[in-house]
């Protein structure tokens, strides 16, 4: 074998080498330049306010970690893709995020039905998710890897009848919700359980399923019971209808809600027929802790608007995978899976919180009166205030 077949031969097994590395290397998402973290949420259709708000919130906390050198030096890439308001589309899209995208983490989405769909995906593919504000308590039921930066249905649900029961001196209260929503159906059901263990009496209950934009019978059922209150747990494209049909049909007590009541839109769709009621939010706006306050004035700043808690749940997601990546020692799947499980006393724009054994934040939630087009604050409720 002559010399310089030899050193030929050598040198092309070198470059073979070189080669596959680099190949194994492309098809690390680990590997990349940059970090890619898919986004999906609701950025268009009947929840689209949702997805906007969130992917706003997700927007500004990119913008200042990169501005800041990004993590490690490598900066955050933002793949977004839209559901259309469709829990079947989430799981679409998160099939694209896992596959062609080739991810590192996944943040969403809002509805929790949308976040039960997509979560298996992700978590087949190895990829953590983040949900910011799904809170029913399935979803990270779904798997190892999925995670959330909100509180759970089971909290709200309680705090919003124990709300109901000892600040709004309600025995007697009405259930009004979407029997095919993983949200509005749980929340109910925490409600009801948590009410008529302090006492309270459920009178009516009445419900709807689909996309339907007529209450007249489901409004008319639970009003001729009279009761003190309404505990309306759906989405604020849907409670302003509601609403508008209680108060066509004389009812005047007040209806109190959940967090999918928030949007910039509340006021706008239901007009005065919401007036005096009440509803649970993911952070005190009030909190003059500098982070809060350094949210709110980054906020306005760059989308000439004020901030919501859907936004500082986005927000504070991005903060909580960064902190992963540097808990977990890389950018890698699996590294920014183990750097989540490890986060305690994570201060957030929403509250300071651990991420407990079964991957869920246990955090307060700040209960609101509407008044005109203001939210005031009346009380905020911890989950140890919760017997």
């Amino acid at each position: 074998m002559n010399r310089l077949w030899m050193a030929t031969s050598a040198m092309a097994l070198v470059l073979l080498g070189v080669h596959l590395t680099a190949c194994k290397q492309s098809s690390d998402p680990a590997a990349s330049e940059d970090i890619p973290i898919g986004v999906y949420l609701s950025l268009s259709g009947a929840n689209a306010d949702f997805g906007v708000t969130t992917k706003n919130g997700i927007d500004l906390a990119v913008e200042e970690i990169n501005a800041a050198g990004g993590i490690g030096g490598k900066k955050i890439r933002v793949i977004a893709k839209d559901t259309r308001s469709k829990p079947e589309e989430a799981q679409t899209v998160a099939k694209q995020l896992a596959t062609q995208d080739k991810v590192v983490a996944a943040i969403g989405s809002v509805e929790s039905g949308q976040s039960i769909k997509a979560a298996p995906v992700f978590q087949e593919a190895g990829i953590p998710m983040v949900s910011p504000s799904s809170t029913n308590p399935d979803v990270t039921k779904q798997g190892d890897r999925i995670f959330r930066v909100c509180y759970l249905d089971d909290f709200q649900g309680q705090a919003c009848a124990d709300f109901a029961f000892k600040d709004m001196k309600a025995t007697k209260a009405g259930l009004l919700y979407a029997a095919d929503d993983d949200y509005s159906k749980g929340l109910a059901g925490f409600f009801r359980e948590h009410f008529k263990k302090l006492g309270g009496e459920i009178v009516a209950e009445a419900t709807f399923q689909g996309d339907v934009s007529e209450f007249k019978d489901q409004v008319s059922a639970v009003a001729a019971k009279e009761p003190a209150l309404v505990f309306v747990p759906v989405y604020y494209s849907k409670i302003g209808l509601i609403a508008r049909e209680f108060r066509k049909q004389g009812f005047k007590g007040p209806l109190l809600g959940g967090d999918g009541w928030e949007s910039e839109q509340l006021v706008q769709l239901a007009g005065e027929t919401l007036e005096g009621c009440y509803f649970g939010y993911h952070y005190d706006p009030e909190d003059a802790d500098p982070k809060v306050q350094g949210y709110i004035k980054g906020y306005r700043e760059k989308f000439k608007k004020e901030p919501n808690s859907l936004s500082a749940l986005g927000y504070d997601a991005v903060y909580a995978i960064k902190q992963a990546i540097e808990l977990g020692g890389g950018p890698g799947r699996d590294q920014i899976t183990e750097g989540l499980r490890k986060i305690r006393g994570f201060k957030g724009v929403t509250g300071t919180f651990d991420i407990d054994e079964n991957r869920n934040a246990r955090k307060p939630i700040t209960m609101l009166k509407i008044g005109g087009t203001d939210l005031k604050k009346v009380k905020v409720i911890q989950p140890g205030d919760i017997k």
